[in-house]
C-alpha cells in the first residue's frame, strides 16, 4: 500500500530548458506517468474490492456459526431445564457462559473486520482525490499552453501533443466516474454488513433473557 501511494503522490512536474521567447509544450512522459499512477491505483482498488468480498463471505460463515451456537444452546437449555436435577441446571447455565464467550469473540472478529474494510475504502478515497488533483493540474497545464499557443503560430507537433493528452484526460475523466460509483457501492455494502450485526446480538439476548427468566 506504500507503494501505491508513493506512486499516487507523483504529480506531473514538468521543466523549462530555456527562458526563451519560444514556449516548451506539455511533456508526452508526464501523462504516461499520470497513465501509470492510475493504472497502479485501479489494481489497488481491484485489490481492495476482492478483499472486502472475502471479508463478506467470512462474515457469512461466521454468521451462520453464531446462529448454530445460539440454536445449539437453546436445545440444551431446555433439556437441561426439563430436569429436577440442580446440578443439570448449573451445567447448562455454565454451557450458556462458554457460549456467550464464544458468541462475543466472534463478534469482536467481525467488528475488526469491518473496522479494515472502513479504513481500505478511506485510504482508496484519498488515491481518488490525490487522482483528481492531478487530472486538475494536467488539465489546467494544457489550458494554459493552448492559451499560450494562440498567441503565437501553432506547430504540428503541439498539435498532436494536444491531442494526446485531450484523449488521456478523457480517459483519465470516464475511468474516475467508474470508479466513484463503485466506491459508492462499496460504502452501500459496507453499511449494510454492519448493520445486521446489532439486531442479531439484540435477538440473542432477549431469548437468554427468557430462558433465565424460566430457571
Amino acid at each position: 500500500m506504500d507503494a501505491l501511494v508513493e506512486d499516487d503522490i507523483c504529480i506531473l512536474n514538468h521543466e523549462k530548458a530555456h527562458k526563451r521567447d519560444t514556449v516548451t509544450p506539455v511533456s508526452i512522459y508526464s501523462g504516461d506517468e499520470s497513465v501509470a499512477s492510475h493504472f497502479a491505483l485501479v489494481t489497488a482498488y481491484e485489490d481492495i474490492k476482492k478483499r472486502l468480498k472475502d471479508s463478506e463471505k467470512e462474515n457469512s460463515l461466521l454468521k451462520k456459526r453464531i446462529r448454530f451456537l445460539e440454536e445449539k444452546l437453546i436445545a440444551r437449555f431446555e433439556e437441561e431445564t426439563s430436569s429436577v436435577g440442580r446440578e443439570q441446571v448449573n451445567k447448562a447455565y455454565h454451557a450458556y457462559r462458554e457460549v456467550c464467550i464464544d458468541r462475543d469473540n466472534l463478534k469482536s472478529k467481525l467488528d475488526k473486520m469491518n473496522k479494515d474494510n472502513s479504513e481500505s475504502l478511506k485510504v482508496l478515497n484519498e488515491q481518488l482525490q490525490s487522482k483528481e488533483v492531478e487530472l486538475l493540474q494536467l488539465r489546467t497545464e494544457v489550458e494554459t499552453q493552448q492559451v499560450m499557443r494562440n498567441l503565437n503560430p501553432p506547430s504540428s507537433n503541439w498539435e498532436v501533443e494536444k491531442l494526446s493528452c485531450d484523449l488521456k484526460i478523457h480517459g483519465l475523466q470516464q475511468e474516475l466516474e467508474l470508479m466513484r460509483k463503485e466506491c459508492s457501492d462499496l460504502k452501500i455494502e459496507l453499511q449494510k454488513a454492519k448493520q445486521t450485526d446489532p439486531y442479531q446480538e439484540d435477538n440473542l439476548k432477549s431469548r437468554d433473557l427468557q430462558k433465565l427468566s424460566i430457571s
